[in-house]
């Protein structure tokens, strides 16, 4: 086994590791708010991760917080070890954005909204460079082929719409005024909002880029793996 070879394997498995950190997290997450939830709605349409991350608010949050913290630890170095694996100029501007993506998303584990400002500081960042990491790829995809990566490329522009969609369309279902209110403004205020809309966009937003965002990275092992 190659130098190469050995290397591509740390990234597939730091990678599939993390992968299973935050979805595990993110599951007994959901599983206990759902068995504690007196809502009659349905949980990811009424609830942030950040407002299931709240401690003393979410009995949930130990979980949620250790699985986006270590899985996002993991995937980040998974992304540097990828960065040695793979061809191309634009691997750079890619690998390296992607992983700031996932240290912001770490450190908003690591942060919880109970810190606020570091939580914030850490949401925002995620978004940005989850947004610099799908252009990235966008122009990484036209430069090695982009049929070879039909599947990450079509996830990294549905990442792109989602987070977009953060500075685009976050005050849906809210009556705070457009011009004072932000995205992170409401997510600030998620644990004491109510009550809720029934389908409450800025949380949907929320779990919808992160869900897309596991499965982008679990399609970019993939194309690893045959590459």
């Amino acid at each position: 086994m190659t130098n190469k070879d050995k290397i591509k394997q740390l990234a597939i498995r730091f990678g599939l590791l993390g992968c299973l950190g935050l979805f595990v997290g993110l599951a007994f997450a959901i599983f206990i708010e759902s068995a504690n939830s007196s809502s009659d709605g349905f949980l990811l349409f009424q609830k942030s991760i950040s407002e299931l991350g709240y401690y003393g608010h979410s009995p949930s949050a130990l979980v949620l917080n250790g699985g986006l913290f270590f899985g996002s630890l993991c995937i980040a170095l998974a992304n540097l070890f990828a960065l040695q694996v793979t061809n191309g100029w634009f691997k750079y501007p890619f690998w390296l954005s992607f992983s700031a993506s996932f240290i912001a998303l770490g450190a908003t584990g690591l942060f919880p909204l109970n810190v606020y400002h570091l939580h914030l500081h850490g949401l925002s960042y995620l978004f940005i460079f989850v947004c610099c990491s799908c252009i990235a790829f966008m122009a990484y995809a036209l430069q090695i082929g982009w049929r070879q990566v039909k599947v990450p490329l079509l996830l990294s522009i549905m990442c792109l719409m989602l987070n977009l969609s953060v500075f685009i369309l976050p005050y849906a279902g809210t009556s705070a005024p457009l011009i004072t209110t932000t995205y992170m403004d409401i997510i600030a205020s998620s644990a004491t909002l109510a009550p809720k809309p029934e389908l409450w966009w800025q949380a949907l937003v929320q779990w919808s880029s992160d869900i897309t965002l596991i499965l982008w990275v679990l399609s970019l092992l993939s194309w690893i793996k045959k590459s």
